[in-house]
């Protein structure tokens, strides 16, 4: 009879410790069920957010497009039809010394114009990025600089082969990207000279830009949390790209970008 008892309490033991095992488990499973779901959740909110934004950005660069086509087909030419209006009219009195300076002024107003026309079109759409690629787009953009804004822009391409090699979304999200960093030092900054300098060691593509302006301020959460700022890193989330600022509160500013070369896009040794 005591056997049988001892026997039925370690069967009842057995059995419980069993159950509560088996409940255990089921919480677990649970537990890390509901975990795959909410990551699974986050992932298809990152997804949904990336596809709105991936939209948005070819949008915006559609809208550029057309619009920059529109300064250069109607505009430029309406423009460069004054300029031929003003040539071939004579009036009676050719020989008018007031008449023949203002129609120098006129011609120089027209044609200073006509040039601000073509930098916004080539602005807001780039020909040579799609032509030629992004190295040829920033000379042309550091060029127009150096010639208009008194400061020193300099790019220093070490890797020409790689760049040459970049697929036109992530070359225009990187041109994108040094246009924004381009306006702030020429608008805010105070700077004299830019130096934009690309590298490509191990597989990463380096983006390293430095003006000599007032730098960031100590406190630099105004410009992280900016509008240029939040375009910057939509551009280069997009294309998987990472940057780091420098230091703030000392003199010039830096960023550093890291884009990671695919297997179609050739490493530099």
């Amino acid at each position: 009879m005591d056997n049988n008892l001892i026997l039925l309490l370690a069967l009842g033991t057995a059995g419980m410790l069993l159950l509560f095992c088996s409940v255990i488990l089921l919480q677990i499973r649970s537990q890390n069920r509901m975990l795959k779901m909410r990551e699974q959740a986050q992932e298809a909110a990152l997804q949904h957010q990336k596809d709105l934004l991936t939209a948005a950005v070819i949008t915006q660069e559609n809208e550029r497009r057309r619009i920059g086509q529109d300064l250069h087909d109607d505009i430029g030419a309406a423009l460069s039809g004054l300029r031929l209006s003003l040539e071939l009219y004579t009036p009676p009195d050719n020989a008018n010394e007031v008449y023949q300076a203002f129609k120098g002024r006129c011609r120089e107003q027209i044609d200073s114009i006509i040039k601000e026309v073509r930098h916004i079109s080539h602005h807001l759409s780039p020909a040579l990025l799609s032509l030629y690629g992004l190295e040829a787009a920033l000379n042309k953009q550091l060029q127009y600089i150096n010639d208009s804004s008194g400061l020193s822009a300099v790019l220093n391409n070490e890797v020409p082969d790689v760049v040459s090699q970049l697929n036109l979304e992530t070359a225009t999200a990187l041109y994108r990207v040094l246009e924004e960093l381009l306006n702030n030092t020429i608008k805010h900054a105070a700077a004299t000279e830019i130096a934009i300098n690309i590298s490509a060691p191990q597989n990463q593509l380096l983006i390293a830009y430095h003006d000599n302006g007032k730098g960031l301020p100590a406190d630099s959460a105004a410009f992280i949390n900016g509008i240029g700022m939040r375009n910057i890193e939509s551009r280069l989330s997009l294309i998987g790209a990472q940057y780091q600022l420098g230091a703030a509160g000392k003199k010039g500013f830096e960023i550093n970008m890291q884009y990671p070369l695919s297997k179609t896009e050739p490493a530099h040794a």
